[in-house]
Protein backbone atom coordinates (compact mmCIF):
# COMPACT_ATOMS: atom_id res chain seq x y z
CA UNK A 1 0.00 0.00 0.00
CA UNK A 2 1.66 3.19 -1.18
CA UNK A 3 -1.04 5.78 -0.53
CA UNK A 4 -4.14 6.55 1.44
CA UNK A 5 -7.41 7.16 -0.33
CA UNK A 6 -10.33 9.11 1.02
CA UNK A 7 -14.05 8.92 0.36
CA UNK A 8 -16.87 11.30 1.26
CA UNK A 9 -18.80 10.16 4.28
CA UNK A 10 -21.95 11.38 5.95
CA UNK A 11 -23.79 9.36 8.62
CA UNK A 12 -24.82 8.87 12.21
CA UNK A 13 -22.09 6.34 12.85
CA UNK A 14 -20.76 6.55 9.31
CA UNK A 15 -21.87 7.45 5.85
CA UNK A 16 -19.82 7.20 2.71
CA UNK A 17 -20.11 8.93 -0.65
CA UNK A 18 -19.35 7.44 -4.01
CA UNK A 19 -17.02 10.34 -4.82
CA UNK A 20 -13.43 9.11 -4.55
CA UNK A 21 -10.26 11.18 -4.12
CA UNK A 22 -6.59 10.22 -3.89
CA UNK A 23 -4.36 11.88 -1.34
CA UNK A 24 -0.68 11.21 -0.55
CA UNK A 25 -0.60 12.04 3.14
CA UNK A 26 2.37 9.99 4.27
CA UNK A 27 5.94 9.41 3.19
CA UNK A 28 5.90 6.31 1.02
CA UNK A 29 9.19 5.01 2.42
CA UNK A 30 7.91 4.82 5.97
CA UNK A 31 4.15 4.47 5.84
CA UNK A 32 4.13 0.66 5.79
CA UNK A 33 6.09 0.65 9.07
CA UNK A 34 3.51 2.69 10.94
CA UNK A 35 1.02 1.27 13.38
CA UNK A 36 -2.73 1.67 13.02
CA UNK A 37 -2.71 4.09 15.95
CA UNK A 38 -0.08 6.26 14.25
CA UNK A 39 -2.16 6.40 11.09
CA UNK A 40 -5.23 7.37 13.10
CA UNK A 41 -3.45 10.06 15.10
CA UNK A 42 -1.79 11.67 12.08
CA UNK A 43 -5.02 11.60 10.07
CA UNK A 44 -6.92 13.32 12.87
CA UNK A 45 -4.20 15.96 13.28
CA UNK A 46 -4.52 16.80 9.59
CA UNK A 47 -8.19 16.43 8.69
CA UNK A 48 -10.23 16.52 11.91
CA UNK A 49 -12.70 19.41 11.98
CA UNK A 50 -11.49 20.25 15.51
CA UNK A 51 -7.82 19.29 14.95
CA UNK A 52 -6.59 22.20 17.11
CA UNK A 53 -8.19 20.58 20.17
CA UNK A 54 -6.20 17.33 19.83
CA UNK A 55 -3.67 16.84 22.66
CA UNK A 56 -0.04 15.99 21.94
CA UNK A 57 0.31 12.33 22.89
CA UNK A 58 2.12 9.13 21.88
CA UNK A 59 -0.61 7.22 20.03
CA UNK A 60 1.17 3.92 20.61
CA UNK A 61 0.82 4.44 24.34
CA UNK A 62 -2.92 3.76 24.09
CA UNK A 63 -4.07 0.15 23.85
CA UNK A 64 -6.86 0.19 21.27
CA UNK A 65 -7.98 2.25 18.29
CA UNK A 66 -11.28 3.06 19.97
CA UNK A 67 -9.57 4.25 23.15
CA UNK A 68 -7.20 6.42 21.11
CA UNK A 69 -10.05 8.11 19.24
CA UNK A 70 -11.99 8.64 22.47
CA UNK A 71 -8.93 10.32 23.99
CA UNK A 72 -8.41 12.83 21.18
CA UNK A 73 -11.87 13.68 19.87
CA UNK A 74 -13.87 16.80 20.71
CA UNK A 75 -16.60 16.57 23.38
CA UNK A 76 -19.19 17.43 20.69
CA UNK A 77 -18.06 14.50 18.53
CA UNK A 78 -20.20 11.36 18.99
CA UNK A 79 -19.27 9.75 15.68
CA UNK A 80 -15.59 9.51 14.65
CA UNK A 81 -14.25 5.95 14.59
CA UNK A 82 -12.09 3.42 12.77
CA UNK A 83 -12.93 -0.04 11.50
CA UNK A 84 -12.39 -2.81 8.98
CA UNK A 85 -11.98 -1.39 5.48
CA UNK A 86 -13.30 -4.63 3.96
CA UNK A 87 -16.54 -4.54 5.94
CA UNK A 88 -17.12 -0.83 5.36
CA UNK A 89 -16.56 -1.14 1.60
CA UNK A 90 -18.92 -4.10 1.46
CA UNK A 91 -21.62 -2.15 3.25
CA UNK A 92 -21.53 1.19 1.46
CA UNK A 93 -20.33 0.19 -1.99
CA UNK A 94 -22.23 -3.10 -2.25
CA UNK A 95 -25.22 -2.47 0.01
CA UNK A 96 -24.64 -5.77 1.77
CA UNK A 97 -23.49 -7.16 5.08
CA UNK A 98 -23.31 -10.47 6.92
CA UNK A 99 -25.87 -10.81 9.69
CA UNK A 100 -29.38 -11.87 10.63
CA UNK A 101 -30.97 -8.93 8.84
CA UNK A 102 -33.21 -7.14 11.32
CA UNK A 103 -33.29 -4.18 13.64
CA UNK A 104 -33.69 -4.77 17.37
CA UNK A 105 -35.33 -2.12 19.55
CA UNK A 106 -35.79 -1.94 23.30
CA UNK A 107 -39.19 -0.42 24.07
CA UNK A 108 -40.36 1.60 27.06
CA UNK A 109 -41.42 -1.56 28.88
CA UNK A 110 -38.07 -3.30 28.49
CA UNK A 111 -39.26 -5.61 25.71
CA UNK A 112 -37.16 -6.25 22.62
CA UNK A 113 -39.12 -5.62 19.41
CA UNK A 114 -38.30 -5.93 15.72
CA UNK A 115 -38.78 -2.53 14.02
CA UNK A 116 -37.88 -3.76 10.53
CA UNK A 117 -36.54 -6.76 8.60
CA UNK A 118 -34.63 -6.89 5.31
CA UNK A 119 -36.42 -9.07 2.77
CA UNK A 120 -33.50 -11.25 1.64
CA UNK A 121 -31.91 -11.68 5.07
CA UNK A 122 -32.01 -14.89 7.12
CA UNK A 123 -34.75 -13.50 9.40
CA UNK A 124 -36.60 -12.00 6.44
CA UNK A 125 -36.69 -15.34 4.66
CA UNK A 126 -37.82 -16.98 7.91
CA UNK A 127 -40.93 -14.79 7.89
CA UNK A 128 -40.13 -12.48 10.79
CA UNK A 129 -42.14 -9.24 10.63
CA UNK A 130 -42.08 -5.73 12.01
CA UNK A 131 -43.53 -5.60 15.51
CA UNK A 132 -42.62 -9.13 16.58
CA UNK A 133 -41.32 -9.42 20.13
CA UNK A 134 -38.04 -11.18 20.90
CA UNK A 135 -38.60 -13.41 23.92
CA UNK A 136 -35.11 -14.92 24.00
CA UNK A 137 -31.82 -15.16 22.10
CA UNK A 138 -29.90 -18.39 22.69
CA UNK A 139 -31.88 -18.70 25.90
CA UNK A 140 -31.05 -15.18 27.12
CA UNK A 141 -34.05 -12.97 27.90
CA UNK A 142 -34.23 -9.15 27.73
CA UNK A 143 -33.33 -9.15 31.44
CA UNK A 144 -29.80 -10.08 30.33
CA UNK A 145 -29.19 -7.53 27.58
CA UNK A 146 -25.41 -7.90 27.67
CA UNK A 147 -25.56 -11.57 26.71
CA UNK A 148 -28.35 -10.91 24.20
CA UNK A 149 -26.16 -8.30 22.50
CA UNK A 150 -23.07 -10.51 22.63
CA UNK A 151 -24.95 -13.42 21.06
CA UNK A 152 -26.36 -11.28 18.25
CA UNK A 153 -22.99 -9.67 17.56
CA UNK A 154 -20.69 -12.68 17.84
CA UNK A 155 -22.60 -15.96 17.35
CA UNK A 156 -22.99 -17.29 13.82
CA UNK A 157 -26.10 -19.29 14.62
CA UNK A 158 -28.74 -18.17 17.10
CA UNK A 159 -31.90 -19.78 18.46
CA UNK A 160 -34.66 -17.16 18.67
CA UNK A 161 -37.98 -17.24 20.47
CA UNK A 162 -40.47 -14.74 19.01
CA UNK A 163 -43.99 -13.63 19.83
CA UNK A 164 -45.83 -12.29 16.79
CA UNK A 165 -48.47 -9.54 16.79
CA UNK A 166 -51.21 -12.19 17.13
CA UNK A 167 -49.55 -13.49 20.32
CA UNK A 168 -48.37 -16.71 18.67
CA UNK A 169 -44.95 -18.10 19.65
CA UNK A 170 -42.32 -18.96 17.04
CA UNK A 171 -39.05 -20.85 17.59
CA UNK A 172 -36.57 -20.08 14.82
CA UNK A 173 -32.88 -20.90 14.46
CA UNK A 174 -31.07 -18.56 12.08
CA UNK A 175 -27.50 -18.47 10.77
CA UNK A 176 -25.80 -15.26 9.69
CA UNK A 177 -25.41 -14.86 5.94
CA UNK A 178 -24.36 -12.13 3.53
CA UNK A 179 -27.28 -10.47 1.76
CA UNK A 180 -28.13 -7.26 -0.07
CA UNK A 181 -30.28 -4.82 1.86
CA UNK A 182 -33.51 -3.46 0.44
CA UNK A 183 -33.16 0.09 1.71
CA UNK A 184 -36.69 0.96 0.61
CA UNK A 185 -38.61 -1.00 3.22
CA UNK A 186 -42.05 -0.05 1.89
CA UNK A 187 -43.79 2.31 -0.52
CA UNK A 188 -47.36 2.99 -1.60
CA UNK A 189 -49.70 5.72 -2.82
CA UNK A 190 -52.73 6.76 -0.75
CA UNK A 191 -55.55 8.00 -2.97
CA UNK A 192 -57.86 10.57 -1.36
CA UNK A 193 -59.90 11.90 -4.31
CA UNK A 194 -57.72 14.63 -5.85
CA UNK A 195 -55.00 14.17 -3.21
CA UNK A 196 -52.51 11.42 -4.04
CA UNK A 197 -50.02 10.90 -1.24
CA UNK A 198 -46.79 9.06 -1.93
CA UNK A 199 -45.39 7.24 1.09
CA UNK A 200 -41.91 5.69 1.20
CA UNK A 201 -40.04 4.13 4.13
CA UNK A 202 -36.34 4.64 3.41
CA UNK A 203 -33.80 3.07 5.70
CA UNK A 204 -30.22 3.72 4.54
CA UNK A 205 -28.23 5.66 1.92
CA UNK A 206 -26.00 3.10 0.19
CA UNK A 207 -25.02 2.72 -3.46
CA UNK A 208 -27.77 0.23 -4.28
CA UNK A 209 -30.37 2.69 -2.95
CA UNK A 210 -30.12 4.77 -6.14
CA UNK A 211 -32.02 2.26 -8.28
CA UNK A 212 -34.54 1.58 -5.49
CA UNK A 213 -35.38 5.26 -5.09
CA UNK A 214 -35.55 5.79 -8.83
CA UNK A 215 -38.13 2.98 -9.11
CA UNK A 216 -40.24 4.49 -6.33
CA UNK A 217 -40.19 8.05 -7.64
CA UNK A 218 -40.84 6.94 -11.22
CA UNK A 219 -43.98 5.19 -9.96
CA UNK A 220 -44.97 8.20 -7.85
CA UNK A 221 -44.62 10.47 -10.89
CA UNK A 222 -46.71 8.15 -13.09
CA UNK A 223 -49.43 8.05 -10.42
CA UNK A 224 -49.51 11.85 -10.23
CA UNK A 225 -48.47 12.07 -6.60
CA UNK A 226 -49.02 15.62 -5.32
CA UNK A 227 -48.15 15.11 -1.63
CA UNK A 228 -45.23 13.17 -0.20
CA UNK A 229 -44.36 11.46 3.10
CA UNK A 230 -40.76 10.26 3.50
CA UNK A 231 -40.40 7.96 6.50
CA UNK A 232 -36.83 8.20 7.85
CA UNK A 233 -37.55 7.04 11.40
CA UNK A 234 -34.70 4.47 11.46
CA UNK A 235 -32.42 5.97 8.81
CA UNK A 236 -29.02 6.72 10.36
CA UNK A 237 -27.41 8.06 7.20
CA UNK A 238 -25.51 7.00 4.12
CA UNK A 239 -23.83 8.11 0.93
CA UNK A 240 -23.80 11.79 0.08
CA UNK A 241 -24.65 11.18 -3.56
CA UNK A 242 -27.79 9.26 -2.60
CA UNK A 243 -28.84 12.11 -0.31
CA UNK A 244 -28.40 14.55 -3.19
CA UNK A 245 -30.46 12.27 -5.41
CA UNK A 246 -33.31 12.16 -2.90
CA UNK A 247 -33.26 15.95 -2.56
CA UNK A 248 -33.60 16.25 -6.36
CA UNK A 249 -36.40 13.68 -6.51
CA UNK A 250 -38.36 15.54 -3.86
CA UNK A 251 -37.54 19.06 -5.01
CA UNK A 252 -37.94 18.73 -8.77
CA UNK A 253 -37.59 22.03 -10.63
CA UNK A 254 -37.35 23.95 -7.34
CA UNK A 255 -33.86 22.59 -6.69
CA UNK A 256 -32.62 21.97 -10.23
CA UNK A 257 -29.33 23.83 -10.83
CA UNK A 258 -29.57 25.27 -7.31
CA UNK A 259 -27.04 24.99 -4.47
CA UNK A 260 -28.54 22.38 -2.16
CA UNK A 261 -25.69 21.79 0.30
CA UNK A 262 -22.34 23.23 1.34
CA UNK A 263 -19.33 21.47 2.89
CA UNK A 264 -17.00 23.41 5.20
CA UNK A 265 -13.61 21.98 6.26
CA UNK A 266 -10.98 22.98 8.80
CA UNK A 267 -8.61 25.82 7.91
CA UNK A 268 -5.97 23.37 6.66
CA UNK A 269 -8.31 22.23 3.91
CA UNK A 270 -10.52 25.23 3.20
CA UNK A 271 -9.65 24.73 -0.47
CA UNK A 272 -11.97 21.71 -0.37
CA UNK A 273 -14.99 23.75 0.75
CA UNK A 274 -17.64 23.07 -1.87
CA UNK A 275 -21.21 23.92 -2.82
CA UNK A 276 -23.25 21.02 -4.19
CA UNK A 277 -25.45 21.98 -7.16
CA UNK A 278 -28.41 19.70 -7.93
CA UNK A 279 -28.03 18.20 -11.40
CA UNK A 280 -29.83 14.85 -11.01
CA UNK A 281 -31.78 13.94 -14.18
CA UNK A 282 -33.99 11.10 -12.93
CA UNK A 283 -37.66 11.09 -11.99
CA UNK A 284 -38.74 13.87 -9.63
CA UNK A 285 -41.92 15.41 -8.23
CA UNK A 286 -43.30 18.95 -8.32
CA UNK A 287 -44.37 19.67 -4.74
CA UNK A 288 -45.03 22.71 -2.57
CA UNK A 289 -44.26 20.87 0.65
CA UNK A 290 -42.90 17.60 2.00
CA UNK A 291 -43.58 15.61 5.18
CA UNK A 292 -40.94 13.59 7.02
CA UNK A 293 -41.35 11.02 9.80
CA UNK A 294 -38.37 11.13 12.16
CA UNK A 295 -36.97 9.88 15.47
CA UNK A 296 -33.69 10.27 17.34
CA UNK A 297 -32.40 7.52 15.02
CA UNK A 298 -32.87 9.83 12.01
CA UNK A 299 -29.33 11.06 11.45
CA UNK A 300 -26.65 12.51 9.22
CA UNK A 301 -27.57 12.09 5.53
CA UNK A 302 -31.24 11.94 6.55
CA UNK A 303 -30.86 15.25 8.36
CA UNK A 304 -28.94 16.64 5.40
CA UNK A 305 -31.94 15.93 3.16
CA UNK A 306 -34.39 17.56 5.58
CA UNK A 307 -32.22 20.61 6.23
CA UNK A 308 -31.42 21.06 2.54
CA UNK A 309 -35.10 21.02 1.55
CA UNK A 310 -36.15 23.80 3.94
CA UNK A 311 -34.99 26.76 1.78
CA UNK A 312 -37.03 25.47 -1.17
CA UNK A 313 -40.37 24.34 0.24
CA UNK A 314 -42.44 23.87 3.38
CA UNK A 315 -40.99 21.02 5.46
CA UNK A 316 -43.04 19.24 8.15
CA UNK A 317 -41.71 16.69 10.65
CA UNK A 318 -43.76 14.18 12.65
CA UNK A 319 -42.42 11.88 15.37
CA UNK A 320 -39.57 13.00 17.61
CA UNK A 321 -36.55 15.26 17.13
CA UNK A 322 -33.76 13.94 14.94
CA UNK A 323 -30.33 12.78 16.12
CA UNK A 324 -28.34 15.98 15.52
CA UNK A 325 -25.35 15.29 13.25
CA UNK A 326 -24.66 18.28 10.99
CA UNK A 327 -21.13 17.07 10.22
CA UNK A 328 -19.62 14.47 7.93
CA UNK A 329 -16.64 12.22 7.48
CA UNK A 330 -14.11 11.06 4.98
CA UNK A 331 -13.00 7.44 4.89
CA UNK A 332 -9.21 7.25 4.89
CA UNK A 333 -8.13 3.85 3.60
CA UNK A 334 -5.02 1.99 4.76
CA UNK A 335 -5.32 -1.14 2.67
CA UNK A 336 -2.26 -2.96 4.06
CA UNK A 337 -3.82 -2.92 7.54
CA UNK A 338 -7.45 -3.37 6.36
CA UNK A 339 -8.01 -0.09 8.18
CA UNK A 340 -10.60 2.60 7.56
CA UNK A 341 -10.22 5.84 9.54
CA UNK A 342 -13.29 8.06 9.81
CA UNK A 343 -12.73 11.42 11.48
CA UNK A 344 -15.34 14.17 11.37
CA UNK A 345 -13.86 16.27 8.57
CA UNK A 346 -16.49 18.77 7.47
CA UNK A 347 -19.68 20.55 8.44
CA UNK A 348 -22.83 20.50 6.30
CA UNK A 349 -25.03 23.53 5.79
CA UNK A 350 -27.99 24.23 3.53
CA UNK A 351 -28.20 26.90 0.84
CA UNK A 352 -28.82 29.56 3.50
CA UNK A 353 -25.77 28.53 5.52
CA UNK A 354 -27.69 26.84 8.35
CA UNK A 355 -26.20 23.72 9.87
CA UNK A 356 -26.11 24.10 13.65
CA UNK A 357 -28.55 21.36 14.57
CA UNK A 358 -26.37 19.43 17.02
CA UNK A 359 -29.46 18.99 19.21
CA UNK A 360 -31.46 17.65 16.28
CA UNK A 361 -34.11 19.05 13.97
CA UNK A 362 -37.40 19.75 15.77
CA UNK A 363 -40.69 18.11 14.87
CA UNK A 364 -43.94 19.93 14.20
CA UNK A 365 -46.02 17.09 15.67
CA UNK A 366 -44.88 14.75 18.46
CA UNK A 367 -45.89 11.14 17.99
CA UNK A 368 -44.61 7.80 19.26
CA UNK A 369 -43.33 4.97 17.11
CA UNK A 370 -45.99 2.29 16.81
CA UNK A 371 -44.75 -1.28 16.44
CA UNK A 372 -48.25 -2.76 16.73
CA UNK A 373 -49.00 -1.94 13.08
CA UNK A 374 -47.22 -2.87 9.89
CA UNK A 375 -45.77 -0.48 7.31
CA UNK A 376 -48.40 1.45 5.40
CA UNK A 377 -51.23 0.83 7.86
CA UNK A 378 -53.08 4.18 8.12
CA UNK A 379 -53.73 3.40 11.81
CA UNK A 380 -50.00 3.28 12.63
CA UNK A 381 -49.60 6.26 14.96
CA UNK A 382 -46.80 8.15 13.18
CA UNK A 383 -48.28 7.61 9.74
CA UNK A 384 -51.80 8.45 10.95
CA UNK A 385 -50.66 11.76 12.47
CA UNK A 386 -48.78 12.63 9.27
CA UNK A 387 -51.74 11.77 7.05
CA UNK A 388 -53.88 14.02 9.26
CA UNK A 389 -51.39 16.85 8.72
CA UNK A 390 -51.34 16.30 4.96
CA UNK A 391 -55.12 16.25 4.71
CA UNK A 392 -55.62 19.21 7.02
CA UNK A 393 -57.21 17.21 9.80
CA UNK A 394 -56.59 18.04 13.44
CA UNK A 395 -53.32 16.42 14.45
CA UNK A 396 -53.04 14.50 17.68
CA UNK A 397 -51.76 16.31 20.75
CA UNK A 398 -49.51 13.67 22.19
CA UNK A 399 -49.99 13.01 25.94
CA UNK A 400 -46.85 13.54 27.96
CA UNK A 401 -46.73 9.87 29.00
CA UNK A 402 -46.80 8.77 25.38
CA UNK A 403 -44.07 11.28 24.49
CA UNK A 404 -41.95 9.95 27.34
CA UNK A 405 -42.40 6.41 26.06
CA UNK A 406 -41.40 7.52 22.57
CA UNK A 407 -38.16 8.88 24.00
CA UNK A 408 -37.50 5.60 25.79
CA UNK A 409 -37.73 3.50 22.65
CA UNK A 410 -34.17 2.91 21.48
CA UNK A 411 -32.08 0.43 19.50
CA UNK A 412 -29.94 -2.14 21.22
CA UNK A 413 -26.34 -1.05 21.68
CA UNK A 414 -25.04 -2.64 18.49
CA UNK A 415 -21.45 -3.84 18.42
CA UNK A 416 -18.76 -3.54 15.74
CA UNK A 417 -19.85 -3.11 12.11
CA UNK A 418 -23.48 -3.45 13.21
CA UNK A 419 -23.27 0.03 14.78
CA UNK A 420 -23.00 1.41 11.25
CA UNK A 421 -25.94 -0.57 9.99
CA UNK A 422 -28.35 -0.17 12.91
CA UNK A 423 -29.23 -3.84 12.67
CA UNK A 424 -27.79 -7.29 13.39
Amino acid sequence: MKQMKLIYLLLMSIVVSVTFHSCNLFDNETEDKKTANEYIYETFKEWYLWYNQIPDIDPNGIATQAELIDSIKSPVDRWSFSGSLTEINKLFEGGSYTGFGAGFMLDADGKIKIPYVYDQSPLGKAGIKRGWQVLSVNGYTPDDLENVNNALANDQTVAFEFLDRDQINHSITATKAEFEMNTVLYSTVFDYSTTKIGYVVFNSFVSTSSAELDTVFTRFKKQNVNELIVDLRYNGGGLNDIAYQLIAEIGGSKVKNQVISKLEHNDKHSDKNTSKISTYKGASLELNRVFFITTSNTASASELVINSMSPFMEVNLTGSNTHGKPVGMYIFKVEALDLAILPISFKNTNQLGYGDYYSGLSVNTNEADDLTHNWGDPEESMLKATLNSVLGAVTFNQPSLKSAKADLQKPLEYQGIYQLIGAY
